[in-house]
């Protein structure tokens, strides 16, 4: 949140970030800025947190500082210490004005920051985290490793000392100018929004949330620079599931171009008159997996209270996150503490995912990720669930093509991977031949009587690794040590 005066000589207002656009009129009306102004400046005299107080006595957009505030609203607590941290550190010698420091936040993983610099392993995989993105479980589990990363890292010399914590600039990771100083890159999405508008004009793209005050949509038009709403593309999507013939009614503004008329509809309607809040697309698939796991759940404090092991308890929560309410949990607790955090992974890239733009697809797919000329792409709905998808780009880019279909996110991101040229494929192995592998590795370890400590240690991680990627029913492996004993 971002708490500023701004100044409009010589009347001054005090402005809280993000607003709405209702707020914003009434606080520009009060330094004398028309209010159907559809560029609002202002002079910042004051400005929180103080990191910030690089555009103290600047003019800025009053619209890119309201984008800015949402995008630090949406952080969580370790993004907006690293964001401040950055801010506040002389040595990077950036220029921050308002157009950069919106750019930072997207930009985010070219930086780690490192608030304990005696913790290693910790150290280790905050920032493998940082430019990864993610680790295996193997990884996560290898401590010693982990802790030899955090060390290469500390001991590089590269750190910048910040009050947040030592900075390390990631300079493998390009600097990310989403936003170029005039239309603002697209916000996935307004808390209360039923559909949002992708307006586009020459190459740039405004994505505006609906219902909305009909001075949003003005605004967009003009930061494209186009005279009309009638001179610009428009492409409706919705963030709910909604009937048939409203779905109909709303994507024939993509034609009519009549974007006023449809935020009115969405407005009056009961579509959008106090929709009750729908369960998140994380809560209804973990509810899904629980059932058919058999285990009994309840919702308390918009949390998921599971009875596990004899029953103790545990909650989750909609984040992903899974906590014990009680000591001593087991396998049982183990097993839900899994599937919480590979549900949550995909049910947060989906929504945070952009539409696919691609010619001629009958149903709306959003896309996961793109490279090389290959798609990973998703589409859910309450009542068939998930779909993912992998396709090719056709010749000039602009459908898609040769598609792969999935239930299972993990086998198509694997599948996505391989074809998209990320991995290559001979370098995967099958579970038949990953149970060959395990089955080779213990005949080793059961009869290599000249094997030393290390050798042997190192095979039992391999043993470890193998076990924890492809559970292997113990006949198969029983019949496979059996044929190679043979």
């Amino acid at each position: 949140m971002i708490k500023a005066t701004i100044q409009n000589s010589p009347y001054c207002t005090e402005m809280t970030f993000p607003c709405t656009e209702t707020e914003m009129l009434k606080k520009i009306g009060e330094i004398g800025i028309d209010k159907e102004h559809l560029a609002p400046t202002g002079m910042v005299i004051d400005i929180e947190p103080a990191e910030l107080s690089v555009l103290t006595d600047c003019e800025v957009s009053l619209d890119a500082l309201n984008y800015l505030g949402k995008q630090m609203y949406g952080m969580d607590r370790l993004e907006q210490e690293k964001f401040l941290a950055v801010l506040s550190c002389d040595d990077l010698n950036i220029n921050w004005g308002l157009k950069n420091i919106i750019n930072l936040t997207f930009s985010l993983p070219r930086y780690t920051l490192i608030k304990d610099t005696y913790d290693l392993e910790s150290a280790g995989r905050t920032h493998l985290l940082n430019i990864r993105g993610c680790l295996s479980a193997s990884e996560s589990a290898n401590k010693e490793w982990l802790a030899e990363e955090g060390k290469k890292l500390i001991d590089s010399g590269k750190g910048l000392d910040t009050e947040y914590g030592m900075l390390f600039v990631n300079k493998e990771i390009a600097f990310d100018e989403m936003f170029k100083g005039s239309s603002l890159p697209p916000y996935y999405c307004g808390p209360n929004a039923a559909a949002f508008a992708e307006v586009s004009f020459h190459g740039e793209t405004e994505l505006i949330d609906l219902p909305n005050e009909d001075i949003a949509i003005k605004k967009a038009v003009a930061r494209l620079g186009a005279d009309s709403i009638q001179d610009c593309d428009i492409e409706i999507d919705s963030t709910r599931d909604i009937a048939d013939e409203w779905w109909e009614k709303i994507k024939t503004v993509e034609n009519t171009k009549d974007l006023f008329s449809l935020n009115h509809l969405l407005k009056t309607e009961d579509i959008c008159i106090n929709p009750e809040p729908p369960k998140s697309i994380f809560y209804r698939e973990m509810s899904k997996w629980l059932r058919e796991n058999g285990f009994e759940f309840s919702e308390k404090d918009s949390c998921m209270v599971v009875s596990v092991d004899y029953g103790a308890e545990a909650k989750i929560y909609n984040n992903g996150t899974v906590a014990a309410l009680t000591e001593n949990v087991g396998d049982e607790y183990h097993d839900i503490l899994q599937a919480a955090r590979n549900i949550y992974e995909y049910c947060s890239v989906y929504e945070k995912a952009a539409p696919l733009k691609a010619e001629c697809l009958s149903e709306n797919y959003r896309c996961l990720a793109e490279f090389n000329g290959t798609v990973l792409a998703a589409k859910y709905s309450e009542q068939h669930e998930f779909e993912f998808v992998t396709w090719d780009r056709t010749y000039d880019c602009k459908g898609v093509c040769q598609g792969n279909y999935y239930g299972d996110y993990f086998a198509a991101k694997e599948d996505f991977a391989v074809r998209s040229g990320l991995v290559d494929k001979e370098r995967l192995f099958s579970d038949d031949e990953l149970l060959k592998l395990n089955c080779c590795v213990d005949f080793t370890l059961e009869n290599g009587e000249y094997l030393n400590y290390d050798e042997e240690q190192a095979l039992t991680r391999l043993k470890e690794k193998i076990e924890e990627i492809t559970p292997f029913p113990s006949d198969n492996q029983e019949q496979t040590m059996q044929n190679l004993s043979m």
